[in-house]
């Protein structure tokens, strides 16, 4: 198991008031979910990790940073007087929370992105879908008409095959049905 540890694991991601088991909740929900098998794919899933982890602390510093700027208020407008007192702080913070967030979604489209192309690769592999998806049914006949077929059709369009066209067209009948 070592060798799918990384520094995610490191004890310094831990400080004062955080509890190593919540740290430890939160690392096996993220790799029950992506089950990151290559490196790559284990830097990822710490990433992540890592920035729930910073997200998490982030919104309790900015609780304890309105709890700062109210405390010896006596005006009417105790939030105002809050925001003012920390207007710099707030900025400062919101700058690392979004910055946050978007390395999380780039994070998390790189991996998806990953893990789709090697499932992609490897159709017999089970490992790398979630339970959510369930693999497609093979098909039993191959289609007689390869330039028919999109490399991306639409979800749920299922292309004709020669058994399911008439022998012969129709008639087309004048509006009267004559």
């Amino acid at each position: 198991m070592n060798a799918l540890r990384s520094g995610i694991d490191a004890k310094s991601q831990v400080i004062h008031f955080e509890t190593p088991a919540e740290l430890e909740y939160l690392k096996n929900e993220y790799r029950d979910r992506f089950h990151p098998i290559t490196p790559v794919e284990r830097m990822l899933v710490d990433t992540l990790i890592d920035c729930e982890w910073l997200l998490r602390r982030f919104r309790r510093i900015e609780a304890q940073l309105w709890d700062d700027g109210m405390q010896n208020t006596v005006h009417k407008s105790i939030l105002g007087e809050a925001f003012r007192r920390n207007c710099d702080a707030f900025a400062r913070l919101q700058r690392r929370v979004d910055s946050t967030q978007r390395n999380y979604r780039q994070s998390l489209h790189e991996l998806e992105r990953l893990q789709a192309a090697e499932s992609a690769a490897d159709p017999d592999s089970d490992a790398q879908l979630s339970p959510e998806t369930e693999p497609a049914a093979p098909s039993s006949e191959p289609s007689a008409n390869p330039q028919s077929q999109t490399s991306n059709p639409e979800i749920g369009f299922v292309p004709p095959t020669p058994s399911d066209l008439p022998a012969t067209p129709a008639p087309i009948t004048p509006f009267g049905g004559e």
